[in-house]
């Protein structure tokens, strides 16, 4: 069948022959129910937005919690165990270590900071040794031990007090380094095998006790012979008359037979220091030459000697010293920028040059340059008297 084209009048007339069609709403009804309508869409578009993304969010942080709260977990227990394991190693030191230093002290302590958190706060205390003499006023009460470390190189006078209700020559004769062996490392007593009787006249009369009837080797003879001044010279004995078993003299391998030793006060030697490690303290030793004056004993005292293993008593930051010497009194000035300081240091390096300055006759040291007027237990303002001995051990 032939499709029937239409112009456009035939079109036109055909709609004419259409009935009429007459919109009864009011215009401004209609205007306010468009506008509702055109309202109600954008409420609803705004609704739909927010919603969508809150339901996007609760499904993201379901998917990612449980990790998370298994990390915050963790951090927990690891902070627990970081707070525990401090707590525990700060323990163990203090009962691994009960007598450690002497010189040092730790605590720690878990407190909360301003927000609540638990916190770790350390506090460190240093406690220096004060004095490593013996003062001149305590000089009744005090005994002086000479002993001889491992190697027989150096004698060590060692200061002990002196019990009251035991005679002086037993309490020397009797006594074990061992108790103080904690403190200064193992020492030997050259003595022990040994009576020990003491005449008016100043004398100490030393009976050795022994199978063969001579000590043999160098250093076991020095050691002996030194053993006998270092412990009596603090005492103020003159002379050690010298026994075998009860007969007179002492036979020595290298210079024979000998019946008496002389014992003098000053032996003119210079003070370094003997460690035997770093846990144990340090201890002042006369070195075992004598020195032909208190200058070349300063500079000894800057060397110390590595032979015998004796540290230096100076400080190697101490420059020149300058030293005037006058009767009863020695004069030591630190030049400018020597910076001498209240410590452990200082303290060995002052006490060392008063009982080398002991050992050449002075009874009083003036220390000048040093810009503090105390370090450790002396006043060094003024002048500073000689000490009594060195090296106070407390026995155990």
């Amino acid at each position: 069948m032939k499709r029937r084209e239409w112009n456009e009048e035939q079109l036109e007339k055909l709609l004419q022959q259409l009935p009429s069609i007459k919109d009864k709403q009011n215009p401004k009804d209609l205007y306010q129910s468009i506008f509702h309508k055109q309202q109600n869409r954008k409420k609803q578009r705004a609704w739909i937005t927010p919603t969508i993304a809150t339901v996007a969010a609760v499904l993201i942080f379901a998917l990612i919690s449980p990790y998370l709260f298994k990390g915050i977990t963790r951090t927990n227990e690891e902070s627990a165990m970081d707070i525990s394991s401090t707590s525990s190693s700060e323990l163990s030191k203090a009962e691994n270590n009960p007598h450690e230093d002497t010189s040092s002290t730790e605590s720690s302590s878990i407190e909360k900071n301003a927000t609540g958190n638990l916190t770790i706060s350390q506090e460190i205390k240093r406690d220096k040794q004060e004095t490593f003499v013996t003062d001149s006023e305590d000089s009744e009460n005090i005994i002086t031990v000479g002993l001889t470390d491992n190697n027989l190189q150096n004698v060590i006078p060692i200061s002990i007090e002196e019990e009251e209700d035991k005679e002086e020559m037993d309490q020397i004769k009797g006594f074990n380094p061992e108790s103080i062996e904690n403190q200064i490392g193992p020492l030997g007593f050259e003595l022990k095998n040994s009576d020990l009787k003491r005449e008016n006249n100043g004398e100490i009369i030393i009976d050795y006790k022994s199978e063969t009837g001579s000590i043999t080797g160098s250093a076991s003879e020095v050691s002996y012979k030194e053993s006998i001044i270092e412990t009596f010279r603090w005492l103020g004995y003159k002379k050690a008359n010298l026994y075998t078993n009860g007969n007179e003299g002492i036979e020595f391998g290298n210079t024979g037979k000998e019946t008496e030793l002389e014992i003098s006060a000053t032996r003119k030697k210079a003070y370094l220091v003997y460690q035997f490690d770093e846990t144990k303290t340090k201890l002042l030793v006369p070195t075992r030459e004598s020195l032909p004056s208190i200058k070349e004993a300063i500079e000894v005292m800057k060397q110390g000697n590595d032979i015998i293993e004796l540290q230096p008593s100076i400080q190697s930051n101490i420059g020149e010293i300058v030293i005037e010497e006058d009767d009863e009194l020695l004069e030591i000035e630190f030049r400018e920028g020597s910076n001498v300081k209240d410590n452990e240091e200082s303290i060995i390096m002052l006490e060392s040059i008063l009982l080398t300055a002991k050992d050449f006759g002075y009874e009083f040291v003036q220390f000048n340059g040093i810009e503090i007027e105390e370090i450790g237990v002396m006043d060094v303002t003024k002048p500073v008297e000689v000490p009594f001995s060195p090296n106070p051990i407390e026995g155990n």
